[in-house]
């Protein structure tokens, strides 16, 4: 008799303490720990000069039972996760009863760069009003795209390009390969200038190969301006 009595005070006094802890823990239901991860990655963050970098937690099972924890509980990367264009996040509360949730989480970093601003066919010559910005994401992108309207302005599209479409560096130049082109050889006191081939393609400031037609050598030029290639001397 004696045993039994102890045993239901046992149960008692365990079923008190428990509503006790539970009455002193917060409830964390899965849209509070998608935002738990989601400000956890913007902390670990820096936004980039040029360009920004967006933060999206996964969506959690929102039939998740919703749970309870007395402290507040730690955030932390998933062990073998960085900021990656993918990442996970650990959630997880040591005080009892124990758990951990993990929150997969999408990193997109996104930099503007510049795009045909209307329909844009072979030959074109690019003026600054044909030109607009857009933003793109850089983990989809593969080619070559520019942040520098200058580079564009003055050069001329080899292929078609679509109104939206980021221009990639292959879609134009300022010196096409094939064309003629001036060879302008200058020095303080001396300007010359011939009539050559370029042997590629190149935009304002790249270095380019082009033959000089008459002499039927090749030299390496400067590309300035629209078919128009110099050599210092």
């Amino acid at each position: 008799m004696i045993v039994r009595t102890l045993q239901i005070i046992s149960s008692i006094f365990l079923i008190l303490t428990s509503s006790v802890a539970m009455a002193g823990s917060d409830t964390y239901n899965y849209k509070q720990l998608q935002a738990m991860a989601d400000n956890f990655v913007n902390q670990q963050i820096v936004q980039p000069d040029s360009g920004r970098v967006e933060v999206v937690a996964n969506s959690l099972d929102p039939r998740m039972t919703p749970k309870l924890c007395a402290h507040e509980p730690q955030v932390d990367f998933a062990r073998n996760s960085s900021l990656e264009r993918y990442t996970t996040v650990e959630i997880k509360c040591q005080s009892q009863p124990a758990w951990r949730t993990y929150v997969p989480v999408r990193i997109y970093r996104y930099k503007t760069v510049w795009a045909a601003a209307t329909p844009m066919q072979p030959g074109h010559l690019i003026a600054a009003s044909d030109l607009t910005q857009v933003e793109v994401d850089v983990s989809q992108v593969r080619a070559n795209l520019f942040e520098d309207n200058q580079l564009l302005i003055g050069s001329r599209t080899k292929r078609r390009v679509a109104a939206g479409k980021a221009i990639e560096a292959r879609d134009t130049c300022l010196v096409c390969e094939g064309e003629q082109v001036t060879i302008v050889a200058k020095s303080k006191a001396l300007k010359i200038t011939a009539t050559g081939e370029a042997l590629a393609d190149g935009l304002q400031g790249e270095s380019v190969a082009v033959k000089n037609v008459r002499s039927n050598k090749s030299l390496e030029a400067i590309v300035t301006g629209l078919n128009e290639v110099t050599v210092n001397l």
